[in-house]
Formats: structure tokens, sequence, C-alpha cells
């Protein structure tokens, strides 16, 4: 007998927004989280004293289906989001680049922006700038897979970009965002970044929440999943799909427990989702995900005694271990008398490393930056997301896979899949609306 119409797989925010629309309709859904929070790889939880994020995030303005799903389960962005009017790229203690990021609602850092800065970007440079994006855009809208064979350094080598401007502009913006440098990040991921602001241009502005990801994003939904009857339960691991030879028809926890279903929906990310699948690997659909290559990502996070920073905004680094970071004390922290939160570059590197040494080489840099964190800092932690995301250098982007799978009773949601975004909370909520119009569209 099945117990439930449909059984989710992971509560981050692709699993969650399929649990939402799901149950929504009338379904009857399981949403199982094997950790004691939720939120996924956008969450926030008390970690032994010490209120922690998966990482800092900020909210892009040209989202569209992630501020939709928070209005109907009645979150205003107002409530949740500090926008910010610029982001700084510190190259030395002394000198940064300032770029205004809200044209349409803060016009005048915006302009400054891009008039000023001339010690480090001359006209020459600024004409470059435009001409990469420009370039970058038309083949992005006419043949967006030719720039998957291209990293993002080699695309602009190719066409002719200054040095300054791959130096002071590409590397802090490809490490920062997505944590990998110029050499391994694709020029299709690169430009599909930033491409939806095209078509939203009013929208273009980059916010910082106010508060944890969990509070802010994952408990309101969660809430409302309740309230029409859904399921959700927490610290609870699945081990393997149920599989009878034809159809997917429930999980197998850790527990050895087997809980049944007309439909599962595998909504971890990209590393987890194998871990659960690894016994079908039989299965050619099973093997092209267990194909897709994988990338990590590290967040360091300092409580401190006073903000190190006089603004809390988005910095990027290039050329450090700090690919970016921010003052988070008065917007996502606000309980906290100063915490700097900061994504690590080139992640990997640190994988095998100990706390202790990962914070040795923050401390380091940071001092280069004029950031002197140990005379502050109360406490820290260390998150780590080991092969979490795909790969996101050339090449890759073709492995991603459809929500729809060969498989009976077997749908995927998560950022990693195939959808018009890419490694975003986006992406991820695109994805889930994609795997509930799945489920609907099949026959129990």
């Amino acid at each position: 007998m099945k117990e439930y119409d449909v059984i989710i797989i992971g509560a981050g925010l692709a699993g969650l927004t399929t649990a939402y629309y799901l149950s929504k309709k009338g379904k009857k859904i399981l949403l199982l989280e094997k950790e004691k929070f939720l939120g996924g790889r956008t969450s926030s939880w008390n970690d032994n004293g010490m209120y922690i994020e998966s990482g800092f995030h900020r909210h892009i303005g040209y989202y569209k289906e992630l501020p939709n799903l928070l209005k109907e389960v009645g979150v205003s962005l107002k409530d949740i989001i500090i926008w910010e009017k610029e982001l700084e790229i510190k190259i030395t203690k002394e000198n940064s680049i300032i770029l205004g990021i809200d044209p349409f609602h803060a016009p005048f850092p915006f302009l400054k922006g891009v008039l000023g800065n001339r010690n480090y970007l001359t006209p020459k440079d600024k004409f470059s700038l435009s001409k990469l994006f420009i370039v970058g855009f038309k083949d992005y809208t006419f043949n967006p897979n030719s720039l998957d064979s291209y990293s993002i350094l080699e695309y602009a080598k190719k066409k002719k970009i200054t040095n300054n401007i791959i130096e002071n502009i590409i590397t802090p913006l490809s490490t920062g965002i997505f944590f990998q440098p110029k050499k391994n990040y694709s020029s299709k991921l690169f430009f599909g970044i930033f491409y939806p602001s095209l078509l939203r241009m009013i929208h273009i502005r980059i916010g910082a929440y106010k508060m944890g990801m969990s509070e802010a994003l994952a408990n309101p939904i969660a809430k409302k999943i309740r309230e029409y009857g859904g399921t959700i339960s927490t610290n609870t691991k699945v081990n393997t799909l149920l599989y009878d030879g034809k159809q997917i028809t429930g999980v197998k926890l850790k527990n050895g427990k087997a809980i049944h279903a007309n439909h599962v929906v595998l909504a971890t990310d990209i590393g987890n989702a194998k871990k659960v699948v690894k016994h079908l690997s039989s299965i050619p659909f099973i093997q092209n995900l267990l194909n897709i290559s994988t990338t990590s990502a590290i967040t360091v996070q300092i409580e401190l005694k006073k903000p190190i920073m006089k603004l809390d905004r988005a910095t990027f680094s290039p050329n450090t271990v700090l690919a970016s970071f921010t003052e988070e004390s008065r917007t996502t922290f606000q309980s906290s008398k100063g915490r700097l939160s900061i994504i690590l570059a080139n992640p990997e590197q640190f994988l095998d490393k100990s706390n202790e040494e990962i914070l040795k080489f923050v401390l380091k840099d940071g001092k280069k930056l004029g950031l002197h964190i140990k005379k502050d800092m109360v406490d820290y932690r260390i998150v780590r997301h080991a092969h979490k995301f795909y790969n996101l250098g050339p090449h890759h982007d073709l492995e991603r896979i459809t929500q729809e799978t060969s498989i009976p009773g077997l749908t995927l949601a998560g950022d990693y899949t195939r959808q018009r975004f890419y490694a975003t909370m986006e992406g991820a909520v695109i994805s889930g609306i994609q795997a509930y119009q799945t489920i609907l569209n099949q026959k129990d």
C-alpha cells in the first residue's frame, strides 16, 4: 500500500518548492531532510552556541520565481532584504574599485562607478569591459552552447580584453560569485548569470538578507506546506530508493525503514543525489546522473567583538583566498557585534585541510587587505560543501539532465538539473516548479 502520493528527498529550496506546490494541489506529500534544519545550501542554524549560515547569500533583483513563491507563502521582500547600492573589488589594503549596482534605484553611485575608478580602470579598460559584455551577450543570445567551449579567461583573451579588466573585474567576479578561478569557469555560465538582467533591466539590484536563510526563506515555505497537510521530517536520512525492477516505489531510510509512495522526487544537491542512486547505476539515466562532474565550496564565518568593515556590502578580492566576503552584523546577523562571512577561492585545495589551517590562510590574506581579524575574533566556523555543486567549468553544462527521468516514479529537482538558470536560488526554485509540473503530468 502506498503511504504517500509523493516523497521528496531534500528540503533545500528545490525540495521545498516542489513540496509546497504539490501540497497546495492536494497531494499527500512527505518531505525528508537529513539535517535538523531546513534550507539545504540556503540554511542557517545554531552550531554549538554560534549561529551560522551555509554561506552568505545575496538576492538578485531580477529573480522572478523565488519572489513569487515567497509572496505566496506570505513573505514580503521588503521585510527580509536590505538593498545594496554598491559592491567593492578590493585590490590592496589601500585601493579598491567601487561599482554601483543599482542603476535605477541608486543612479548616482552607479554613475560614479562608471565615471570614476580611474586609478585602476582607464578609458580603454572601460571600453574593453563594455565590449566584453556586448559580444558576450550577443553570443549567449544566438549560440549559448558555443560559449561552454571556453573558460571566461580563454574567451576574454580571444576577444582581446585588456589585462586590467581580466585581473581586476573578471577574476573577482568569477571567483567571488562561484568561487572558481577564471581558467576553470565556463564563459557560458559567466554571461548566463548576468544575461537575465537584459530582460528585466529595471530590476537590476542586489540585496542582503536581514536574517538567516532558514528564517527568511525555508521556514515560511515549510509552514505553508504543513498548513496544506504536508508532512516534513528532519534529521531523517534516506539511504536508497526502492526499485522493483520497473519503477521507483519509495525510499529506504538509514534506520532500515521503508516508506512507499507513488512518486519520489530526488531534490538533494548533486553530491548527495549520487549517493542515493548509486545502487541503480546499471540504468542508463542514472549513469548520466552519476557522470555529472562536481565541484565544492567552503565558507568561513567569524564572530567578532565589533564590525570589521564600515559597510555591510559584498566585497571581492582577486588573488587572495577571500574570493568574496562581507560584514553582516548590520544585515543577516544583527544580534552579533561583528560578523565576517567569507567564501573561499579555489575551495578544492582546502578540502583536506584542518579548520585551523584554513583559518591561518584567511588571517594572512585578510591582513594583506587591512582586515585585522585575529585581535577581535571571538569564534569561527568552517562550513564545507564537498562536491555539492555541479562543475561550473567549460564543457560541463551539457551534462545537466532534465527533471523528468526515464524511470517511472522518479523525478529530479535541483539547480544542477536542466533549466534556464544555473547554480542559484532562482534555479533551485525553477527546478522545483518543473518537478511539480512533471509530477502533475504523470499518472499514479
